[in-house]
């Protein structure tokens, strides 16, 4: 990855990563604050709801106690009855009495004149008649909502019924089902209070948030305009994004040291190819049935200058992603060449094996510089093994034509970490290559009851059916050395053997199992 392209994604994800949790934190504390509002409306809405249903439980509790009466009508002790239902019954302010669709008396004594009844607006559950605006008989008083049943009203003020405790801003109404308002506090528009009453829970309309409550005769409707959320908005930001810019920062600390170290690290990377500073190491490759050793695979190591160890996990994915691959490849042919020409040049029995990342198979440039192997150094093309993953065979035309090309030279190519990529059977006949390497993961299951422990002995009789070599790595118990000769694997690497070793090392390791050094 070039220098421009770290600088501008590392500026994009510091810039996303200062964003996403401000904006997370102003989404969380908003929602919040949506809820809290419209929980408190609910609310609200709520005891506007039982405050209306308790009225008319009393006003229903009333009827029954003077449907009990035997005293005359209109006689002191009958107007004495129906002042003690309106003195113990809190929601009712008026008791009246009714012959012939006249008023004839009320709690307050008898009438003079001609009070005519008024029809009724409705009826609820239980019988009950309302009347939703009775005039007052005195100039000045102000409109009651009536109860009745039988030859009795009762007289409510329908302020009672939103006389709830709530914030100043909030808005309430009671109203019918179908939208005919009955109680109001602090003048909520009517129609909205008719459109709001077809409606059921908590939402928000323009600049409104509103709750509604229904029942079977009522409709209960909370509202308060959207600024006001912004104080419990306020209240939130106060906790969450001092948190959230705390976590900006950190993520945004995180982004520019991880692009610095990028940055640095490919800058080292490529001053450490300039001034060859890689060595390569060689795990030797063992004959299962002979314990002698048959050739080694070649692995590069990287010592910086201050004497510290790079792993190759480390520096292997920047290299491929920074296109420096070609020129740690022809340093690993190089040093092969330097190190084992002349081990390779008396024992022809001895091979060894160099892995190729998958863009060294696109072409059949990769040829051009293994011949300085042979030409400059006496190893002969049938003493070269090319590994590569499964990921290099995957463009098979251009990959088919490269090892075409090896072939026909005369160097043998192995298939490396196989089971961990994606070939299938049809694949694997349709690449032309004579070794195959189990890789390690697949090798630790040995012995062991796991989903892959099967899987290894399908690989084995996949290889032999292709009839081509088979190597195991990561070898590091005798069991598994063992279970591997008795399936006829013939050859292995790993740990039970031996480490990578430095060049001198190899060579003494070599001699001591019996070749010729």
């Amino acid at each position: 990855m070039r220098r421009s392209r770290i600088l501008i994604v590392g500026s994009f994800l510091a810039v996303i990563g200062a964003l996403v949790p401000v904006a997370g934190m102003l989404w969380i504390t908003w929602s919040l604050a949506v809820e809290d509002e419209q929980a408190e409306l609910r609310a609200v809405a709520d005891r506007v709801l039982l405050r209306a249903q308790r009225s008319a439980m009393q006003a229903q509790a009333a009827f029954i106690e003077l449907s009990g009466n035997d005293a005359p009508a209109c006689s002191p002790r009958h107007v004495a009855l129906m002042r003690r239902v309106v003195f113990n019954t809190p929601a009712i302010e008026e008791v009246g009495y009714f012959e012939s669709g006249l008023l004839r008396c009320t709690s307050w004594g008898p009438v003079e004149g001609t009070v005519p009844a008024i029809k009724p607006d409705f009826a609820i559950a239980g019988g009950l008649q309302v009347t939703l605006a009775i005039p007052p008989l005195l100039k000045g008083g102000t409109r009651k909502l009536a109860f009745g049943s039988g030859q009795y009203n009762v007289l409510l003020d329908p302020v009672r019924f939103v006389d709830v405790i709530a914030e100043p801003q909030v808005r309430l109404a009671l109203s019918t089902n179908d939208g005919r308002m009955i109680a109001a506090l602090n003048e909520p528009d009517e129609q909205l209070v008719r459109a709001f009453s077809r409606r059921q829970g908590s939402f928000t309309q323009g600049a409104l948030s509103v709750s509604v409550v229904r029942s079977r005769n009522w409709t209960a409707i909370a509202m308060e305009r959207r600024p006001a959320v912004l104080d419990t908005l306020r209240r939130g930001q106060l906790l969450l994004i001092p948190i959230a810019l705390f976590l900006a920062g950190l993520i945004v600390s995180i982004v520019v040291w991880g692009s610095r170290q990028r940055l640095s690290f490919r800058a080292e990377l490529a001053s450490a190819i300039r001034t060859r500073e890689f060595t390569v190491h060689y795990q030797p490759i063992m004959n299962l049935a002979t314990s002698t050793c048959i050739g080694a695979e070649a692995l590069l190591r990287w010592r910086r200058a201050d004497g510290r160890w790079i792993s190759p996990e480390l520096f292997v994915p920047v290299a491929e992603h920074a296109g420096m691959m070609w020129d740690l490849t022809e340093q690993v042919i190089d040093l092969v060449g330097a190190d084992l020409g002349p081990l390779l040049s008396r024992d022809r029995s001895l091979h060894i094996a160099i892995n190729l990342s998958a863009e060294m198979f696109a072409t059949d440039r990769i040829l051009a510089s293994l011949e300085r192997l042979h030409k400059l150094h006496g190893i002969e093309p049938g003493q070269v093994w090319l590994e590569a993953t499964e990921r290099a065979f995957m463009d098979q035309a251009s990959a088919g034509d490269t090892i075409s090309k090896a072939h026909a030279v005369g160097y043998r190519v192995a298939m490396d970490d196989f089971g961990t990529g994606y070939s299938s059977l049809g694949h694997l006949q349709q690449i032309d290559f004579d070794a195959l390497k189990i890789d390690k993961s697949f090798v630790d299951t040995i012995g062991i009851a796991s989903a892959k422990s099967a899987v290894i002995a399908h690989i084995i009789d996949l290889a032999q059916a292709l009839k081509v070599e088979i190597i195991a790595e990561g070898v590091e118990h005798q069991a598994q050395a063992d279970y591997l000769r008795d399936k006829g694997v013939p050859f292995a690497q790993g740990w039970l053997f031996s480490r990578a070793l430095p060049v001198e090392d190899f060579k003494t390791f070599v001699e001591e199992q019996g070749q010729a050094v």
